[in-house]
C-alpha cells in the first residue's frame, strides 16, 4: 500500500475522473418552422403537415474528449400551442395559358400545367372545390 503523505493518497498520481464536474442545464429553444406543402386541398396538407412535422427533439447521450466528459439531455417540453400555425397559400399548379398556332385562339392547356403564385390565376379554394363554386 502506498504511504499516505501530508493527509493525501496518491496525490501525485490522481484518478482520471478527479476535477470533473456535472451540471444539470434546461435550456429553451425557440424554432419556428417553414415548410412548403403541396397537396390537392388544405386538408390533404394538413395531414401531411401532422404526419410529417419536424418537432421531435431527440434524446442525446454523447462524450467529449474522454469518456468522464459525457452530456446526456431528454426532451422535457414541446412549447406546442403558444403560437399559432400560421397557413398561406402561396402556389397553385393551374393549366398552361396557352396559344393555337393554327387559329391564334388563346385556350388552357390542361397537358401541360403551370405554377402560379398570381392568387387571381388561382382556381382552387383551399377546399379544393372550383374558386367560381359556391361554398
Amino acid at each position: 500500500m502506498e504511504k499516505i503523505i501530508n493527509g493525501t493518497y496518491k496525490k501525485d498520481k490522481p484518478n482520471k475522473d478527479i476535477g470533473y464536474q456535472k451540471w444539470e442545464v434546461r435550456k429553451t429553444y425557440t424554432v419556428e418552422m417553414e415548410y412548403k406543402i403541396e397537396a390537392k386541398t388544405k386538408e390533404d396538407a394538413e395531414n401531411l403537415l401532422e404526419k410529417e412535422e419536424c418537432i421531435k427533439v431527440e434524446d442525446v447521450d454523447g462524450y467529449g474528449k474522454t469518456i468522464s466528459e459525457n452530456i446526456t439531455g431528454r426532451h422535457v417540453n414541446d412549447l406546442e400551442g403558444d403560437e399559432p400555425t400560421v397557413w398561406k397559400k402561396i402556389e397553385e399548379c393551374v393549366p398552361y395559358d396557352d396559344i393555337d398556332v393554327d387559329t391564334e385562339k388563346r385556350y388552357l392547356n390542361y397537358e401541360d400545367p403551370d405554377w402560379t403564385k398570381d392568387d387571381i390565376e388561382w382556381r382552387k379554394n383551399e377546399d379544393g372545390t372550383d374558386i367560381n363554386e359556391k361554398v
